[in-house]
């Protein structure tokens, strides 16, 4: 009887290990049902609720997998990959739908194709880069931003794509600056990938 009930509770284990992978997949998936209900549908207001529900998921699945110690060399991966989705279809459907102005948009599609293209390299090399300050408020500003532009209901008499605009000046700044310190810095050498 121990023994099953061991076996029972790794196979939970294992199990509930895959939940927090679960949770940043589905917040990539969700840029790409951006896309769809503003492309096929034209419904802004369902675009936005799903980017704030998708966001959210980045702060539920690293709390998930350290509550379960479902953290994984997945998990890692999937997280940015999942963040990159996530942004880099959101800018697709505010360029393809007119809502941000080209340049923006595509600047900031090109930006999350080169640097997911870069740290696919790195990585692979065994170099990372960790995250900076400066970084960290771009994502912050950029995770703001885009609900906002993507809001097009009235309220409280406010222009709300003027309001995104602003706000991704500001996003843009702490990119640059942020990329900045990173070409200062360098990459470092991974200490998970070197010890393989």
């Amino acid at each position: 009887m121990p023994e099953a009930t061991q076996r029972m509770t790794q196979n939970t284990k294992n199990w509930m290990s895959i939940i927090p992978n679960l949770i940043t997949s589905f917040r990539g998936g969700c840029g790409i049902a951006i896309l769809i209900v503003v492309m096929y549908f034209g419904d802004d207001f369902w675009a936005f609720w799903l980017f704030i529900f998708a966001i959210l998921t980045d702060l539920i699945d690293g709390w998930v997998a350290r509550k379960i110690g479902g953290e994984s060399d997945l998990g890692m991966f999937l997280d940015p990959l999942a963040d990159k989705l996530l942004l880099g279809f959101s800018w697709l459907t505010l360029l393809l739908s007119g809502w941000a102005p080209w340049w923006l948009a595509g600047t900031m599609i090109f930006r999350d194709v080169a640097v997911g293209a870069i740290w696919i390299y790195a990585r692979s090399r065994g170099w990372v880069w960790t995250s900076n300050r400066m970084g960290q408020l771009m994502v912050c500003f950029e995770g703001v931003a885009v609900p906002v532009l993507l809001y097009r209901q009235p309220l409280l008499d406010i222009h709300w794509p003027s309001v995104g605009l602003v706000i991704e000046f500001i996003s843009l700044f702490f990119a640059i600056a942020s990329v900045s310190q990173y070409i200062i810095e360098g990459p470092k050498r991974s200490e998970n990938l070197s010890a393989s």
